[in-house]
């Protein structure tokens, strides 16, 4: 028993000093572009750039995206284009597993599964939202040709949407951000009277003074009054010691395991778990935790669970994206039917890929 023990500890603190320098570099990434991410996300590439964004190895981007959405600064899609691409803390194991064989076909495998699938997923949300967005707009205003008239029929749309959730969500996500991602200027003109853009010039003033994100250890990305040691060094090493305390503990537990049981049974049984395999797996990604991307990532290292058990896990594994959602979005319908939607989503990819790789 103190074999695995000393060896739970021995793998773990092999991890160490190659995750200290990667938390560093991803420090450094997060607030040098931080804040042109914000813009960036509110362009009409914002799918694209959630996609790639998302990829990097960070904790607070997907907070961000979730904070821009409840402002409904951004599209549905964009937002699960950042949500698919996070990978929370795998990017940083497997980068750090990196001389055990067969890892750097995993971490290729990993990111352009991770990228395509977020460009395909966001693209299609948007795409549908923006088609459905132009039908409900034919259906609730009739062509006229004073502006005024127009006017009068966008407020009686407004009115319908305050009462009703659903047409909130689509006059919400599609609505707003039509004249950005759809380029139908014509039916727009009406929403940028004096009124709107006061509110707007208020809105944008109250967001200047929010800080970007809040990285996973509870620090502010973007806190200036912050010295670059704490900034640079001290947060890392924080967050190098949790992951590293998770990493022990799972090795720790897969030990005990080989100990007792054996490795061969564990195979075994794994391989012939069918489709109950990538569904708990997709439901530990769904926890709202490092621990849960770190769990998946290390079953995946050690070839416990299957690349497609291992995928869907990570998609609907957000970093703390879903949770921020939950608190800054006050539609808790729509926060439930986004997670839903992305945990089907999740969960189909992981069953096909079961099976085929």
């Amino acid at each position: 028993m103190w074999d695995v023990l000393l060896d739970a500890f021995l793998d773990t603190l092999k991890l160490s000093w190659l995750l200290l320098i990667f938390y560093i570099l991803i420090e450094l990434v997060e607030q040098k572009i931080a804040v042109k991410m914000r813009a960036k996300l509110k362009s009409k590439y914002a799918v694209a750039v959630g996609a790639g964004f998302g990829i990097v190895p960070q904790c607070g981007f997907s907070v961000l995206a979730s904070d821009l959405y409840s402002k409904k600064q951004i599209t549905l899609g964009a937002l699960l284009a950042v949500f698919i691409a996070t990978s929370d803390e795998a990017l940083p194991i497997l980068f750090s597993s990196i001389d055990q064989k067969g890892v750097w076909l995993k971490l290729l495998m990993l990111i352009g599964s991770k990228l395509v699938l977020a460009l395909f997923a966001g693209y299609a949300v948007d795409l549908i939202f923006c088609a459905i967005g132009k039908k409900k707009n034919k259906t609730l205003a009739k062509p006229v040709e004073e502006k005024e008239h127009v006017h009068e029929a966008h407020e009686c749309v407004r009115e319908e949407a305050e009462n009703q959730d659903e047409i909130q969500t689509l006059t919400a996500d599609v609505y707003v951000n039509t004249q950005e991602h759809c380029h139908d200027g014509h039916t727009h003109e009406h929403d940028h009277d004096d009124h709107h853009n006061e509110e707007k010039d208020r809105e944008n003033q109250a967001e200047e003074s929010v800080d970007i994100h809040t990285g996973c250890c509870g620090h502010h990305i973007d806190d200036a009054k912050e010295s670059n040691v704490k900034k640079y060094l001290v947060h890392p090493l924080l967050h190098t010691l949790k992951i590293l305390a998770y990493i022990f503990v799972v090795n720790l537990v897969m030990g005990i395991l080989v100990h007792f049981i054996g490795e061969e049974k564990i195979a075994e049984f794994m391989s012939k778990s069918g489709v109950l395999q990538p569904i708990l797996v997709t439901l530990v990604g769904l926890i709202p935790n490092c621990a849960s991307s770190v769990i998946i990532t290390e079953l995946f290292l050690s070839d416990t669970i299957s690349f497609g058990s291992c995928l869907g896990g990570l998609i609907v594994n957000a970093g703390l994206g879903i949770a921020f959602l939950f608190k800054a979005n006050k539609n808790f319908k729509r926060n439930l039917a986004i997670t839903g939607g992305l945990f089907v989503f999740a969960l189909i990819v992981a069953i096909a890929l079961h099976f085929i790789i």
